[in-house]
Protein backbone atom coordinates (compact mmCIF):
# COMPACT_ATOMS: atom_id res chain seq x y z
CA UNK A 1 0.00 0.00 0.00
CA UNK A 2 1.48 3.34 -0.53
CA UNK A 3 2.46 5.75 1.72
CA UNK A 4 -0.31 8.89 2.75
CA UNK A 5 -0.13 12.03 0.74
CA UNK A 6 -1.17 15.33 2.41
CA UNK A 7 -4.05 16.54 0.70
CA UNK A 8 -5.44 20.43 1.19
CA UNK A 9 -8.15 19.05 3.68
CA UNK A 10 -6.41 16.46 5.69
CA UNK A 11 -8.42 13.60 7.44
CA UNK A 12 -7.83 12.58 11.39
CA UNK A 13 -7.23 9.45 12.26
CA UNK A 14 -10.07 7.14 12.12
CA UNK A 15 -12.13 6.52 15.69
CA UNK A 16 -9.23 8.74 17.25
CA UNK A 17 -10.43 12.24 16.94
CA UNK A 18 -7.90 15.28 18.48
CA UNK A 19 -9.07 16.33 22.20
CA UNK A 20 -10.10 19.91 22.71
CA UNK A 21 -6.86 22.09 23.54
CA UNK A 22 -7.23 24.84 25.71
CA UNK A 23 -5.96 28.32 24.01
CA UNK A 24 -3.46 29.70 26.10
CA UNK A 25 -0.46 28.32 29.05
CA UNK A 26 -2.64 29.47 31.54
CA UNK A 27 -5.88 27.63 30.80
CA UNK A 28 -3.78 24.65 29.64
CA UNK A 29 -2.17 24.21 33.72
CA UNK A 30 -5.80 25.17 34.55
CA UNK A 31 -6.74 27.85 37.29
CA UNK A 32 -3.79 28.79 39.81
CA UNK A 33 -4.30 30.73 43.21
CA UNK A 34 -2.40 34.29 43.26
CA UNK A 35 -0.69 32.33 46.08
CA UNK A 36 1.40 29.92 43.71
CA UNK A 37 1.80 32.63 41.10
CA UNK A 38 3.42 34.73 43.59
CA UNK A 39 5.92 32.51 44.99
CA UNK A 40 6.88 31.10 41.54
CA UNK A 41 7.36 34.65 40.86
CA UNK A 42 9.43 35.65 44.03
CA UNK A 43 11.90 32.21 43.24
CA UNK A 44 12.42 33.76 39.74
CA UNK A 45 12.97 37.11 40.97
CA UNK A 46 15.25 36.15 43.52
CA UNK A 47 16.86 34.29 41.07
CA UNK A 48 17.58 37.07 38.80
CA UNK A 49 18.54 39.34 41.49
CA UNK A 50 21.24 37.28 42.29
CA UNK A 51 22.95 36.19 38.83
CA UNK A 52 22.58 40.02 38.16
CA UNK A 53 24.31 40.57 41.36
CA UNK A 54 27.30 38.29 40.56
CA UNK A 55 27.39 39.66 37.46
CA UNK A 56 27.92 42.94 37.55
CA UNK A 57 30.75 42.11 40.92
CA UNK A 58 32.56 39.77 38.33
CA UNK A 59 32.89 42.29 35.92
CA UNK A 60 34.26 44.78 38.37
CA UNK A 61 36.63 42.34 39.91
CA UNK A 62 37.63 40.68 36.13
CA UNK A 63 38.31 44.51 35.04
CA UNK A 64 40.42 45.58 38.55
CA UNK A 65 42.65 42.01 38.20
CA UNK A 66 43.18 42.77 34.76
CA UNK A 67 44.05 45.66 35.35
CA UNK A 68 46.30 44.64 37.87
CA UNK A 69 47.73 41.76 36.49
CA UNK A 70 49.10 43.59 33.50
CA UNK A 71 50.78 45.88 35.91
CA UNK A 72 52.38 43.02 37.72
CA UNK A 73 54.17 42.01 33.97
CA UNK A 74 55.05 45.37 33.46
CA UNK A 75 57.13 45.41 36.83
CA UNK A 76 58.23 42.00 35.92
CA UNK A 77 59.10 42.70 32.60
CA UNK A 78 61.18 45.92 33.92
CA UNK A 79 63.26 44.01 36.44
CA UNK A 80 64.11 41.76 34.26
CA UNK A 81 65.64 44.36 31.74
CA UNK A 82 67.53 45.65 34.58
CA UNK A 83 68.52 42.22 35.59
CA UNK A 84 70.21 41.75 31.65
CA UNK A 85 71.64 45.09 31.80
CA UNK A 86 73.81 43.79 34.49
CA UNK A 87 74.35 40.30 33.37
CA UNK A 88 75.29 42.25 30.32
CA UNK A 89 77.48 44.19 31.55
CA UNK A 90 79.68 40.84 33.54
CA UNK A 91 79.56 38.99 30.53
CA UNK A 92 81.26 41.84 28.61
CA UNK A 93 83.77 42.19 30.88
CA UNK A 94 84.82 38.34 30.86
CA UNK A 95 84.34 38.08 27.44
CA UNK A 96 86.98 40.93 27.13
CA UNK A 97 89.44 39.07 29.47
CA UNK A 98 88.85 35.82 27.45
CA UNK A 99 90.54 37.68 24.20
CA UNK A 100 93.16 39.70 26.19
CA UNK A 101 96.51 38.76 25.42
CA UNK A 102 98.09 38.56 28.48
CA UNK A 103 95.53 35.89 29.65
CA UNK A 104 95.61 33.96 26.51
CA UNK A 105 99.32 33.46 26.81
CA UNK A 106 99.08 32.38 30.75
CA UNK A 107 96.81 30.30 30.11
CA UNK A 108 98.44 28.50 27.24
CA UNK A 109 101.68 27.82 29.27
CA UNK A 110 99.42 25.02 31.39
CA UNK A 111 98.10 24.12 28.08
CA UNK A 112 94.92 22.12 26.93
CA UNK A 113 95.76 18.55 28.09
CA UNK A 114 97.09 20.10 31.73
CA UNK A 115 96.06 17.64 34.91
CA UNK A 116 94.58 19.04 38.04
CA UNK A 117 97.31 19.83 40.46
CA UNK A 118 97.86 17.32 42.79
CA UNK A 119 99.77 19.67 45.26
CA UNK A 120 97.79 21.13 48.36
CA UNK A 121 95.49 24.30 47.53
CA UNK A 122 97.57 26.24 49.92
CA UNK A 123 101.08 25.83 48.75
CA UNK A 124 99.62 25.56 44.59
CA UNK A 125 97.97 28.75 45.56
CA UNK A 126 100.91 30.61 46.38
CA UNK A 127 103.09 29.15 43.64
CA UNK A 128 100.88 30.70 41.36
CA UNK A 129 100.58 34.19 43.05
CA UNK A 130 104.49 34.06 43.04
CA UNK A 131 104.52 33.27 39.34
CA UNK A 132 105.53 36.55 37.05
CA UNK A 133 103.05 35.73 34.70
CA UNK A 134 100.21 34.99 36.61
CA UNK A 135 100.72 38.02 39.62
CA UNK A 136 100.02 40.63 37.47
CA UNK A 137 96.85 39.09 36.30
CA UNK A 138 95.47 38.40 39.50
CA UNK A 139 96.09 42.53 40.75
CA UNK A 140 94.60 43.12 37.43
CA UNK A 141 91.87 41.06 38.20
CA UNK A 142 91.15 42.25 41.44
CA UNK A 143 91.14 46.20 40.16
CA UNK A 144 88.10 44.69 38.03
CA UNK A 145 86.49 43.43 40.73
CA UNK A 146 86.66 47.01 42.47
CA UNK A 147 85.85 48.76 39.85
CA UNK A 148 82.76 46.52 37.93
CA UNK A 149 81.26 45.89 41.65
CA UNK A 150 81.19 42.13 41.24
CA UNK A 151 81.92 39.40 43.70
CA UNK A 152 85.19 38.04 41.71
CA UNK A 153 87.24 37.33 39.08
CA UNK A 154 89.30 34.14 37.90
CA UNK A 155 91.28 32.42 35.37
CA UNK A 156 90.88 28.58 35.53
CA UNK A 157 93.09 26.45 33.21
CA UNK A 158 91.97 23.72 31.21
CA UNK A 159 91.97 21.58 34.24
CA UNK A 160 89.32 23.43 36.35
CA UNK A 161 92.01 24.82 38.73
CA UNK A 162 91.94 28.94 39.59
CA UNK A 163 94.82 30.11 38.44
CA UNK A 164 94.71 33.86 39.22
CA UNK A 165 91.96 35.90 41.09
CA UNK A 166 90.80 39.08 42.77
CA UNK A 167 88.25 38.99 44.77
CA UNK A 168 86.53 41.74 46.82
CA UNK A 169 87.18 42.95 50.11
CA UNK A 170 86.62 41.01 52.99
CA UNK A 171 86.41 38.00 51.13
CA UNK A 172 88.75 34.89 51.53
CA UNK A 173 91.81 34.32 48.47
CA UNK A 174 90.43 30.90 46.68
CA UNK A 175 93.35 30.59 44.33
CA UNK A 176 94.25 27.22 43.80
CA UNK A 177 90.83 25.93 44.09
CA UNK A 178 89.48 23.72 41.59
CA UNK A 179 85.90 24.17 39.84
CA UNK A 180 86.02 21.69 37.08
CA UNK A 181 82.42 20.00 38.34
CA UNK A 182 80.65 22.92 38.04
CA UNK A 183 77.96 23.53 35.67
CA UNK A 184 79.64 27.33 33.91
CA UNK A 185 82.88 25.58 33.60
CA UNK A 186 81.56 22.35 32.02
CA UNK A 187 79.76 24.77 29.39
CA UNK A 188 82.92 26.85 28.48
CA UNK A 189 85.23 23.51 28.07
CA UNK A 190 82.85 23.00 25.30
CA UNK A 191 83.30 26.36 23.95
CA UNK A 192 79.92 27.86 25.26
CA UNK A 193 79.33 30.97 27.60
CA UNK A 194 78.42 29.17 31.13
CA UNK A 195 76.07 30.54 33.92
CA UNK A 196 75.02 28.52 36.95
CA UNK A 197 73.68 30.13 40.75
CA UNK A 198 76.26 28.53 43.11
CA UNK A 199 77.42 29.15 46.76
CA UNK A 200 80.95 29.86 46.48
CA UNK A 201 83.66 26.96 47.22
CA UNK A 202 85.79 29.03 48.97
CA UNK A 203 83.97 32.21 49.40
CA UNK A 204 80.78 30.72 50.29
CA UNK A 205 78.81 33.71 49.37
CA UNK A 206 76.25 32.98 47.01
CA UNK A 207 76.18 34.33 43.99
CA UNK A 208 75.56 34.00 40.01
CA UNK A 209 78.78 32.87 38.20
CA UNK A 210 79.19 33.42 34.35
CA UNK A 211 82.12 31.77 32.44
CA UNK A 212 83.51 32.63 28.72
CA UNK A 213 85.93 30.07 27.38
CA UNK A 214 89.46 31.02 26.39
CA UNK A 215 90.64 29.41 23.38
CA UNK A 216 94.27 29.00 21.91
CA UNK A 217 94.39 28.06 18.16
CA UNK A 218 90.85 26.69 18.47
CA UNK A 219 91.64 24.43 21.63
CA UNK A 220 90.21 24.96 24.84
CA UNK A 221 92.69 26.13 27.78
CA UNK A 222 91.13 27.50 30.59
CA UNK A 223 87.54 30.04 31.35
CA UNK A 224 87.41 33.85 32.65
CA UNK A 225 84.71 33.77 35.63
CA UNK A 226 82.93 36.40 37.16
CA UNK A 227 80.60 36.06 40.83
CA UNK A 228 77.84 38.34 40.61
CA UNK A 229 76.60 39.64 43.82
CA UNK A 230 72.78 38.99 43.79
CA UNK A 231 71.91 41.07 46.58
CA UNK A 232 73.46 44.11 44.84
CA UNK A 233 71.11 43.33 41.52
CA UNK A 234 68.25 44.33 44.23
CA UNK A 235 67.77 47.76 42.59
CA UNK A 236 66.40 45.50 39.86
CA UNK A 237 63.26 45.19 41.85
CA UNK A 238 63.11 48.44 44.31
CA UNK A 239 59.67 49.55 44.89
CA UNK A 240 57.89 46.94 44.55
CA UNK A 241 56.54 43.71 45.72
CA UNK A 242 58.92 40.68 43.93
CA UNK A 243 61.68 37.99 44.07
CA UNK A 244 64.08 36.92 41.96
CA UNK A 245 65.06 33.30 41.44
CA UNK A 246 67.37 31.02 39.63
CA UNK A 247 67.26 28.74 36.96
CA UNK A 248 65.87 25.90 39.18
CA UNK A 249 63.17 28.06 41.11
CA UNK A 250 64.99 28.55 44.43
CA UNK A 251 64.65 32.43 45.56
CA UNK A 252 68.37 34.06 45.77
CA UNK A 253 66.52 38.17 45.34
CA UNK A 254 64.24 39.39 47.74
CA UNK A 255 62.75 42.12 50.19
CA UNK A 256 62.72 39.42 52.72
CA UNK A 257 66.30 37.64 53.97
CA UNK A 258 63.78 34.99 55.66
CA UNK A 259 62.61 33.87 51.95
CA UNK A 260 66.30 33.52 50.41
CA UNK A 261 66.94 29.90 49.48
CA UNK A 262 63.14 29.01 49.50
CA UNK A 263 61.83 26.97 46.68
CA UNK A 264 58.67 28.12 44.47
CA UNK A 265 56.28 25.68 43.76
CA UNK A 266 57.69 22.68 40.89
CA UNK A 267 61.39 24.35 41.65
CA UNK A 268 63.29 21.88 39.75
CA UNK A 269 65.81 21.78 42.60
CA UNK A 270 63.57 19.31 43.82
CA UNK A 271 64.65 17.21 40.84
CA UNK A 272 68.32 17.38 42.10
CA UNK A 273 70.00 14.62 43.98
CA UNK A 274 70.78 15.02 47.61
CA UNK A 275 74.58 15.18 46.41
CA UNK A 276 73.99 17.83 43.52
CA UNK A 277 72.11 20.01 45.96
CA UNK A 278 74.77 20.62 48.63
CA UNK A 279 77.19 20.99 45.62
CA UNK A 280 75.68 23.88 44.01
CA UNK A 281 73.78 25.21 47.55
CA UNK A 282 75.61 23.58 49.86
CA UNK A 283 72.39 22.55 51.73
CA UNK A 284 69.90 19.85 50.98
CA UNK A 285 66.67 21.11 51.91
CA UNK A 286 64.65 23.98 50.70
CA UNK A 287 61.11 25.10 52.59
CA UNK A 288 58.92 26.07 50.02
CA UNK A 289 57.73 29.73 49.62
CA UNK A 290 54.18 29.35 50.38
CA UNK A 291 53.03 30.62 47.32
CA UNK A 292 49.13 28.79 46.97
CA UNK A 293 46.61 29.25 44.03
CA UNK A 294 43.43 31.17 45.34
CA UNK A 295 40.17 29.29 43.69
CA UNK A 296 38.21 32.96 44.04
CA UNK A 297 35.62 33.50 41.30
CA UNK A 298 36.91 31.04 39.38
CA UNK A 299 40.00 33.05 38.63
CA UNK A 300 43.20 31.23 38.42
CA UNK A 301 45.42 34.16 38.30
CA UNK A 302 44.91 34.74 42.28
CA UNK A 303 47.77 33.66 44.86
CA UNK A 304 48.54 34.35 48.04
CA UNK A 305 52.03 34.34 49.95
CA UNK A 306 52.01 32.62 53.20
CA UNK A 307 53.16 35.83 55.08
CA UNK A 308 50.51 38.44 53.46
CA UNK A 309 46.86 38.33 54.05
CA UNK A 310 45.61 39.68 50.92
CA UNK A 311 45.97 38.05 47.69
CA UNK A 312 47.90 38.87 45.00
CA UNK A 313 48.11 38.99 41.20
CA UNK A 314 51.31 37.69 39.76
CA UNK A 315 53.78 37.25 36.85
CA UNK A 316 57.17 36.44 35.48
CA UNK A 317 59.44 37.23 33.05
CA UNK A 318 63.28 35.47 32.45
CA UNK A 319 66.47 36.72 32.03
CA UNK A 320 67.18 36.68 27.94
CA UNK A 321 70.30 34.02 28.87
CA UNK A 322 67.38 32.54 31.24
CA UNK A 323 69.29 32.04 34.73
CA UNK A 324 67.04 34.21 36.93
CA UNK A 325 63.37 34.84 36.61
CA UNK A 326 61.69 37.52 38.28
CA UNK A 327 58.31 37.12 39.65
CA UNK A 328 56.22 40.16 40.47
CA UNK A 329 53.09 40.40 42.39
CA UNK A 330 50.69 42.95 43.34
CA UNK A 331 47.74 43.10 46.06
CA UNK A 332 44.50 43.49 44.99
CA UNK A 333 43.60 45.36 48.07
CA UNK A 334 40.49 47.03 48.72
CA UNK A 335 38.32 46.22 45.37
CA UNK A 336 39.00 42.57 46.29
CA UNK A 337 38.40 42.94 50.10
CA UNK A 338 34.31 44.23 49.25
CA UNK A 339 33.23 42.36 46.39
CA UNK A 340 31.17 40.03 48.63
CA UNK A 341 29.27 43.60 49.75
CA UNK A 342 29.00 45.00 46.83
CA UNK A 343 27.42 42.12 45.38
CA UNK A 344 25.05 41.73 48.78
CA UNK A 345 24.05 45.19 47.98
CA UNK A 346 23.19 44.79 44.06
CA UNK A 347 21.86 41.41 45.00
CA UNK A 348 19.11 42.95 47.33
CA UNK A 349 18.31 46.16 44.76
CA UNK A 350 17.86 43.81 41.90
CA UNK A 351 15.58 41.40 44.21
CA UNK A 352 13.82 44.63 45.10
CA UNK A 353 13.03 45.14 41.28
CA UNK A 354 12.03 41.44 40.88
CA UNK A 355 9.56 41.29 43.59
CA UNK A 356 8.09 44.39 42.52
CA UNK A 357 7.83 43.15 38.85
CA UNK A 358 6.92 39.65 39.67
CA UNK A 359 3.90 40.73 41.63
CA UNK A 360 2.73 42.97 38.90
CA UNK A 361 2.79 39.82 36.68
CA UNK A 362 1.10 37.96 39.29
CA UNK A 363 -1.86 40.39 39.44
CA UNK A 364 -1.89 39.70 35.60
CA UNK A 365 -2.07 36.74 35.93
CA UNK A 366 -4.83 36.74 38.36
CA UNK A 367 -6.84 38.45 35.37
CA UNK A 368 -5.91 36.71 32.25
CA UNK A 369 -6.67 33.50 34.17
CA UNK A 370 -10.48 34.44 35.36
CA UNK A 371 -11.29 35.56 31.77
CA UNK A 372 -9.54 33.22 29.74
CA UNK A 373 -10.42 30.07 31.91
CA UNK A 374 -14.06 30.83 30.58
CA UNK A 375 -13.05 30.90 27.04
CA UNK A 376 -11.44 27.57 27.66
CA UNK A 377 -14.59 26.14 29.22
CA UNK A 378 -16.77 27.58 26.69
CA UNK A 379 -14.07 26.41 23.71
CA UNK A 380 -13.78 22.95 25.38
CA UNK A 381 -17.04 22.35 25.48
CA UNK A 382 -17.76 22.69 21.83
CA UNK A 383 -14.98 20.92 20.88
CA UNK A 384 -16.52 17.77 22.81
CA UNK A 385 -19.89 18.73 21.02
CA UNK A 386 -18.47 18.89 17.85
CA UNK A 387 -16.23 15.39 18.58
CA UNK A 388 -19.71 14.05 19.56
CA UNK A 389 -21.37 14.74 16.13
CA UNK A 390 -18.62 13.58 14.03
CA UNK A 391 -18.27 10.24 16.08
CA UNK A 392 -20.09 6.73 17.00
CA UNK A 393 -20.68 6.78 20.48
CA UNK A 394 -19.58 2.73 20.47
CA UNK A 395 -17.01 2.64 18.59
CA UNK A 396 -15.43 6.33 18.64
CA UNK A 397 -14.92 6.07 14.56
CA UNK A 398 -16.77 8.22 11.80
CA UNK A 399 -20.60 7.97 12.44
CA UNK A 400 -22.79 7.94 9.30
CA UNK A 401 -22.90 11.81 8.47
CA UNK A 402 -19.20 12.48 9.13
CA UNK A 403 -18.58 10.02 6.78
CA UNK A 404 -20.36 10.86 4.00
CA UNK A 405 -19.49 14.35 4.45
CA UNK A 406 -15.61 13.30 4.70
CA UNK A 407 -16.29 11.01 1.26
CA UNK A 408 -18.21 13.94 -0.84
CA UNK A 409 -15.07 16.25 -0.02
CA UNK A 410 -12.38 13.66 -0.93
CA UNK A 411 -14.26 12.71 -4.54
CA UNK A 412 -14.36 16.47 -5.05
CA UNK A 413 -10.34 16.81 -4.49
CA UNK A 414 -9.98 13.69 -6.17
CA UNK A 415 -12.21 14.96 -9.48
CA UNK A 416 -10.12 18.57 -9.42
CA UNK A 417 -6.79 16.75 -9.51
CA UNK A 418 -7.88 13.06 -11.01
CA UNK A 419 -6.59 11.49 -8.05
CA UNK A 420 -7.60 7.40 -7.00
CA UNK A 421 -10.19 6.91 -4.53
CA UNK A 422 -11.59 3.86 -3.09
CA UNK A 423 -14.55 2.44 -0.59
CA UNK A 424 -14.36 -0.44 1.23
CA UNK A 425 -17.80 -1.77 2.38
CA UNK A 426 -17.51 -4.43 5.60
CA UNK A 427 -19.92 -6.23 7.22
CA UNK A 428 -19.18 -8.72 10.41
CA UNK A 429 -20.55 -11.92 9.65
CA UNK A 430 -23.47 -13.43 11.62
CA UNK A 431 -23.44 -10.57 14.11
CA UNK A 432 -27.23 -11.41 14.71
CA UNK A 433 -25.43 -14.89 15.90
CA UNK A 434 -23.16 -13.07 18.09
CA UNK A 435 -25.81 -10.93 19.94
CA UNK A 436 -27.98 -14.00 20.34
CA UNK A 437 -25.20 -16.26 21.44
CA UNK A 438 -23.53 -13.98 24.31
CA UNK A 439 -25.81 -11.00 24.30
CA UNK A 440 -26.18 -7.07 23.30
CA UNK A 441 -23.38 -6.73 25.72
CA UNK A 442 -20.56 -8.83 24.64
CA UNK A 443 -21.97 -7.62 20.83
CA UNK A 444 -20.70 -4.16 21.90
CA UNK A 445 -17.66 -5.18 22.72
CA UNK A 446 -17.06 -7.12 19.35
CA UNK A 447 -18.29 -3.79 17.69
CA UNK A 448 -15.58 -2.05 19.36
CA UNK A 449 -12.89 -5.23 19.20
CA UNK A 450 -13.85 -4.94 15.14
CA UNK A 451 -13.20 -1.33 15.03
CA UNK A 452 -9.57 -0.97 16.92
CA UNK A 453 -8.45 -4.35 14.75
CA UNK A 454 -9.47 -2.39 11.49
CA UNK A 455 -7.85 0.75 12.87
CA UNK A 456 -4.54 -0.56 13.39
CA UNK A 457 -4.21 -1.44 9.24
CA UNK A 458 -4.94 1.80 8.01
CA UNK A 459 -3.22 4.98 7.42
CA UNK A 460 -3.79 8.24 9.16
CA UNK A 461 -5.44 9.36 6.18
CA UNK A 462 -7.86 6.58 6.06
CA UNK A 463 -11.18 7.26 7.17
CA UNK A 464 -13.24 4.17 9.12
CA UNK A 465 -17.03 5.01 9.58
CA UNK A 466 -19.88 3.01 10.93
CA UNK A 467 -23.16 3.27 8.61
CA UNK A 468 -25.47 1.25 10.91
CA UNK A 469 -25.47 -1.92 13.28
CA UNK A 470 -22.45 -4.41 12.22
CA UNK A 471 -22.29 -2.03 8.78
CA UNK A 472 -18.96 -0.69 7.79
CA UNK A 473 -17.26 2.01 5.66
CA UNK A 474 -13.84 2.36 4.54
CA UNK A 475 -12.99 5.62 2.94
CA UNK A 476 -9.06 5.06 0.77
CA UNK A 477 -8.26 8.30 -0.58
CA UNK A 478 -5.45 8.39 -3.11
CA UNK A 479 -5.67 4.52 -3.72
CA UNK A 480 -5.86 2.57 -6.58
CA UNK A 481 -7.98 -0.24 -6.42
CA UNK A 482 -5.13 -3.23 -6.45
CA UNK A 483 -3.96 -1.33 -3.36
CA UNK A 484 -7.07 -1.43 -1.83
CA UNK A 485 -7.50 -4.85 -2.43
CA UNK A 486 -4.34 -5.43 -0.33
CA UNK A 487 -5.56 -3.29 2.51
CA UNK A 488 -9.11 -5.06 2.35
CA UNK A 489 -7.46 -8.19 2.37
CA UNK A 490 -5.14 -7.45 5.01
CA UNK A 491 -7.98 -5.93 7.35
CA UNK A 492 -9.96 -9.71 6.25
CA UNK A 493 -6.74 -11.51 7.76
CA UNK A 494 -6.52 -9.42 10.75
CA UNK A 495 -10.11 -9.66 11.73
CA UNK A 496 -9.98 -13.24 11.69
CA UNK A 497 -6.67 -13.66 13.43
CA UNK A 498 -8.00 -11.64 16.10
CA UNK A 499 -10.66 -13.28 18.36
CA UNK A 500 -12.57 -10.45 20.23
CA UNK A 501 -12.81 -10.95 24.18
CA UNK A 502 -16.10 -10.38 26.28
CA UNK A 503 -15.63 -10.00 30.07
CA UNK A 504 -13.11 -13.41 29.59
CA UNK A 505 -15.04 -14.99 26.48
CA UNK A 506 -13.52 -15.41 23.12
CA UNK A 507 -15.46 -14.96 20.36
CA UNK A 508 -13.75 -15.33 16.82
CA UNK A 509 -15.47 -13.21 14.37
CA UNK A 510 -14.93 -12.69 10.37
CA UNK A 511 -15.85 -10.18 7.98
CA UNK A 512 -16.68 -10.00 4.64
CA UNK A 513 -15.55 -6.85 1.99
CA UNK A 514 -16.43 -5.48 -1.12
CA UNK A 515 -14.74 -2.71 -2.81
CA UNK A 516 -14.80 -0.30 -5.61
CA UNK A 517 -12.60 2.46 -7.13
CA UNK A 518 -14.56 5.57 -8.24
CA UNK A 519 -14.46 6.08 -11.66
CA UNK A 520 -13.14 9.97 -12.32
CA UNK A 521 -14.53 9.24 -16.04
CA UNK A 522 -17.98 8.55 -15.13
CA UNK A 523 -18.30 11.30 -12.17
CA UNK A 524 -20.87 9.28 -10.74
CA UNK A 525 -22.94 9.90 -7.55
CA UNK A 526 -21.98 8.94 -4.25
CA UNK A 527 -25.09 6.97 -3.87
CA UNK A 528 -24.00 4.85 -6.65
CA UNK A 529 -20.42 4.33 -5.78
CA UNK A 530 -21.80 3.29 -2.05
CA UNK A 531 -24.17 1.16 -3.85
CA UNK A 532 -21.70 -0.45 -6.33
CA UNK A 533 -19.28 -1.41 -2.84
CA UNK A 534 -22.91 -2.79 -1.47
CA UNK A 535 -23.40 -5.14 -4.11
CA UNK A 536 -19.67 -5.99 -3.86
CA UNK A 537 -20.51 -6.57 -0.40
CA UNK A 538 -23.34 -9.02 -0.91
CA UNK A 539 -21.46 -11.44 -3.54
CA UNK A 540 -18.72 -11.27 -0.73
CA UNK A 541 -21.85 -12.79 1.57
CA UNK A 542 -22.88 -15.11 -0.86
CA UNK A 543 -19.89 -16.46 -1.70
CA UNK A 544 -19.52 -18.17 1.57
CA UNK A 545 -18.62 -15.19 3.80
CA UNK A 546 -15.31 -14.73 5.23
CA UNK A 547 -13.76 -13.25 1.75
CA UNK A 548 -13.24 -9.84 -0.05
CA UNK A 549 -14.92 -9.33 -3.70
CA UNK A 550 -14.57 -6.47 -5.83
CA UNK A 551 -16.79 -4.20 -8.32
CA UNK A 552 -14.65 -4.74 -10.92
CA UNK A 553 -17.01 -2.74 -13.35
CA UNK A 554 -18.18 0.35 -11.98
CA UNK A 555 -21.00 1.91 -13.23
CA UNK A 556 -24.37 3.17 -12.28
CA UNK A 557 -26.66 0.51 -10.36
CA UNK A 558 -29.40 0.40 -7.78
CA UNK A 559 -29.27 2.27 -4.48
CA UNK A 560 -30.14 -0.77 -3.08
CA UNK A 561 -28.59 -4.16 -3.01
CA UNK A 562 -29.95 -7.05 -2.05
CA UNK A 563 -30.96 -8.16 1.49
CA UNK A 564 -28.00 -10.32 3.09
CA UNK A 565 -28.20 -12.43 5.65
CA UNK A 566 -25.42 -11.08 8.21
Amino acid sequence: MTTAQTTDNALPEAGHTAAPQPPSWLVRTGIRSIAAALAAGAAVACLLAWVGSVVFANARIDTYVQQEQAQAQTEATLASASLNMQLGQARSVIQTLSLDHAVVTALAKFGPQVEPSKTPQPERGAQWLADPDLNPLSERLTRTVQFFGVNSLWLSNAAGDAVAEGHAEGLPPFIGTNYADRAYFKAAQQGQPGRQFAIGRSTNVYGLFLSAPVLNDGQFIGMVGVNMPVPAMGRAIAGMTAVVTDDLGVIVLTHEPSRLMQAMPDAGVNALTTEARDARYKRTQFQPAGLTTLAVDDSPTLFRLRTFSQPYVMASQATEDGSLRVYAMRTLGEPLANYRRDQLWWFGLVCLLALATALLLGLAAQYLIATQGQQAALLALNQALAREARTDALTGCANRRHFLHTLAQERDRSARHQLDLCVLSLDIDHFKRVNDTYGHAAGDEVLKHFVATINSQLRQADLLGRLGGEEFSILLPHTSAPEARLTAERIRAAVEAAPADADGTRIAITVSIGGVQWAVEHNEPLDSLLAQADHALYAAKHAGRNRVEWAEQPGPVGANPPATAG
